[in-house]
């Protein structure tokens, strides 16, 4: 009899548990709450929490921007509090189609008489908005122009949030919305495990020869790179010298470099081939500026003092036919070699000026004796 009783109370937990198994809910609430904002709702610490919230509707097919409308912003009139913290994923995939995977994070609210907010987004670009949707202004997030993104969800932390798809044909008035700062306290590894850096980043770009020690690739094939100290170029010797550069087109080789820093002497390249500027910048190309200003330790007034002695012209008459360039000027050849000092060449060229003045006083007063000695003679020849 007690084993029988035994069988029937195993047969009954059995029975049970399998239909423990079977139970389903569409709804579940956790913190004494009826679960209207999802389908998994915590309440704790006066805080809605929910998991996995549906977002209805998908982005166009490559029509044009679409829009995430996050919840209303303060417009003018005192705001309740409001807000979106946590992650927003979307997916497009099968078969037939590429796969995309939609997936930031945000942080926005609006309380009382001001909006805050970021976001960080990690497979496509995208950025925060505000806009005005049915005559009510949104922060919302701006999704690109691109195939169609669907399945749509939130999992987070909101409070009166509107999580909703709109088209750019319905939006109006939009405007980047300027977003809190993202704060890093701490290391921040990149390619590596450990790091007593700020910021540690591992391993070269792919398309060096791998002896870059440290770079960060940014959009386009661009990147900023730091070189080991075992790293030497043809001209010259480079260590721990900072470069921004831009990938060959075939991908291969050293790249184009737009800027280097060199790291033992300071000196800045712009637009070099050759990695190993001499002077504190140097450009290969073209500078274009509104305003440059070279300092001067002395100036060329000294040709007005009086103790100067001007050369005669017929001392630099003799001087131009025998060296072919004015006097205290540089040769065609030595400016080919050795450039020219834009700061020099202005004091010596003003020098140039100012004897020419002196010159030119001479002349009018060389000029002023004989014609009064014309008119003189003309009197005379007059009374006779």
């Amino acid at each position: 009899m007690k084993f029988l009783w035994s069988a029937i109370v195993a047969l009954l937990v059995m029975q049970i548990n399998a239909y423990a198994q079977k139970v389903t809910y569409d709804t579940v609430g956790i913190g004494g709450i009826n679960p209207t904002l999802g389908k998994l709702q915590v309440y704790d610490n006066t805080r809605h929490y929910v998991v996995n919230k549906s977002i209805p509707g998908q982005t166009e097919n490559a029509q044009g921007i679409n829009y995430l409308l996050l919840h209303e912003i303060y417009n003018g009139t005192l705001s309740p509090d409001r807000h979106v913290v946590g992650k927003i994923t979307g997916i497009r995939g099968n078969a037939a189609a590429s796969n995309r995977r939609f997936t930031i994070e945000v942080n926005t609210a609006t309380g009382y008489n001001s909006n805050t907010g970021s976001l960080i987004y990690y497979n496509e670009p995208c950025r925060l908005v505000t806009l005005t949707y049915n005559s009510t202004p949104y922060l919302a997030v701006e999704i690109s122009n691109s195939s169609s993104l669907y399945s749509f969800s939130f999992t987070g932390y909101l409070t009166s949030a509107t999580l909703q798809l709109i088209t750019d044909d319905v939006a109006s008035g939009v405007t980047a919305f300027v977003p809190s700062p993202i704060g890093i306290q701490g290391n921040l590894s990149l390619g590596t495990t450990s790091s007593s850096a700020r910021l540690d980043i591992s391993g070269g770009p792919t398309w060096t020869d791998n002896l870059w020690f440290k770079s960060i690739k940014l959009y386009s094939s661009n990147a900023i790179e730091f070189a080991g100290t075992t790293r030497s170029f043809g001209v010259g010797a480079a260590g721990n010298n900072f470069y921004f550069s831009h990938v060959n087109a075939n991908s291969t080789g050293p790249a184009n470099y737009y800027m280097m820093v060199d790291g033992n002497t300071g000196n800045i390249g712009i637009g070099h081939t050759a990695l190993a500027p001499s002077y504190k910048l140097s450009v290969e190309g073209t500078i274009g500026a509104r305003k440059v200003k070279v300092t001067q330790a002395a100036w060329s007034d000294f040709v007005f003092h009086d103790d100067y002695k001007l050369p005669s012209l017929m001392e630099v008459e003799n001087f131009v036919k025998k060296n072919k360039h004015l006097p205290g000027i540089p040769t065609e050849a030595e400016v080919v070699k050795d450039g020219v000092d834009v700061g020099e060449m202005d004091k010596l060229l003003l020098q140039k000026i100012e004897e020419l003045t002196l010159y030119i006083i001479d002349l009018k007063k060389e000029s002023t004796r004989q014609q009064e000695k014309i008119e003189n003679l003309e009197k005379k020849l007059a009374t006779n």
